[in-house]
């Protein structure tokens, strides 16, 4: 017990013994559930695998107190791996920045916007009530909503063919693509026309005379500055994985915690037993336990950088775990090469080589971990998908944010 008297809940096993409690629905366990602080229960629910996050969500009793304490990317991936269209409660209990980093994680892959996945989000937003969708108005960045407009319909000043074609104010007609947008149109002007009237006309005439061009302009400056934020490195930055390393070159010094950023992915890359039975889970045992940690947290750097440098969907679980197991493979390669090649124990070449840098020279010796596509294949869009391809590449000087992460002017 701590000195508050409740219960401790720490270690990897934090997360199964959680949800075995919740899972067993027995008064004991519910009592049990209830005498740990919402802190706790975040904190083993990041240990879980994202289904059974989202499992564990539907069976807890506080989940509007444990939702907005997950880190944003592990909020993001837990929606995934319900279902969006089912996940509208989770939206609801999601604080400001994480339903703005599940836009920046799931909709976009570099320069390229999904609307068809924005829209997924802006139902789940609508399903989860008025209250949400008004506070997702100022959340989401303004020329999403006006790029999501021009994608949903035509919009001219004038009379409609039908009443059902204007909107409230009953000056503006618009033509919908689809019964789906329509539907989807109905609700968000109607919300902001009762309840945010200056979202309402920023919409309404945004998508009738502002640029697409100009709004994908901002638009992608806002998004990178935040997943920047978040961990995640500018792909330029994160291919720097892929740079051929020879084992002569590698340098020996021990990595410094202010060396490099928490991992985007440090809550979220999937179970420690990955680690059993690895060269690297040898030496990382071997390791003093803080030691240990920040090491580990640095190869959770590799897999963030690889996740970005492959394009994988950031908010995709699978992305999430195929990402770590590509970096623990070429780690255990580099890892393995640097101790045969120096005579050294593992744990004395871990405790002074750069993770990054023993990746890269796994990589350099094993062709199979790195990427095979052509440089134009990076920026086609998937297969019966709709990511907009766009060419204009954005210099690091152009890239300068206030505090507040938007654009300065």
């Amino acid at each position: 017990m701590t000195s508050d008297s409740r219960p401790v809940l720490t270690g990897p096993s934090a997360g199964d013994h959680v949800l075995g409690l919740a899972r067993s629905g027995t008064e004991p366990a519910r009592a049990q559930l209830r005498a740990y602080t919402a802190e706790q229960l975040a904190g083993a629910v990041t240990r879980l695998l994202p289904r059974e996050r989202a499992e564990l969500l539907e069976l807890v009793e506080r989940p509007d107190e444990i939702v907005p304490l997950l880190p944003e990317a592990v909020f993001a991936s837990t929606v995934l791996a319900m279902g969006i269209e089912d996940a509208g409660w989770l939206v609801q209990h999601a604080s400001a920045e994480q339903r703005v980093a599940a836009v920046d994680l799931d909709c976009w892959k570099d320069f390229r916007f999904s609307p068809s996945r924005l829209f997924e989000w802006i139902d789940a937003m609508i399903e989860a009530g008025p209250e949400t969708l008004v506070a997702a108005f100022d959340e989401l960045d303004p020329e999403l909503w006006v790029l999501a407009m021009k994608e949903m319909a035509d919009f001219s000043v004038g009379v409609a063919e039908s009443p059902d074609m204007l909107t409230g104010d009953g000056l503006v007609s618009y033509s919908p693509r689809s019964a789906d947008h329509e539907e989807r149109l109905q609700a968000i002007l109607g919300t902001a026309l009762t309840c945010s009237p200056p979202h309402y006309w920023s919409f309404v005439y945004g998508a009738m005379f502002e640029s697409r061009q100009e709004c994908e302009h901002h638009a992608v400056r806002w998004q990178r500055g935040r997943l920047n934020d978040l961990g995640f490195p500018d792909r330029t930055e994160a291919m720097r994985a892929y740079r051929p390393l020879r084992a002569e070159a590698v340098t020996v010094r021990p990595v410094e915690v202010a060396d490099r950023e928490t991992s985007a992915l440090a809550t979220s890359s999937g179970p420690p037993a990955l680690l059993d039975g690895t060269l690297l889970g040898l030496a990382l045992g071997q390791l003093p336990p803080d030691r240990a940690s920040e090491v580990f947290e640095y190869v959770l750097a590799v897999a963030t950088s690889l996740a970005v440098a492959d394009e994988l969907p950031l908010a995709d679980p699978d992305s999430v775990s195929s990402s770590f197991r590509k970096a623990l493979r070429g780690i255990e390669r580099g890892l393995a090469e640097l101790a045969k090649l120096r005579e050294q124990p593992p744990v004395e070449v871990l405790s002074g080589v750069d993770p990054l840098d023993l990746f890269r020279l796994g990589a350099t010796l094993d062709d199979g971990l790195r990427p095979h596509q052509k440089p134009a294949d990076l920026w086609r869009a998937a297969d019966g998908d709709d990511w907009n391809v766009r060419t204009e590449v954005i210099e690091p000087e152009d890239r300068t944010l206030a505090e507040d992460g938007r654009l300065r002017k």
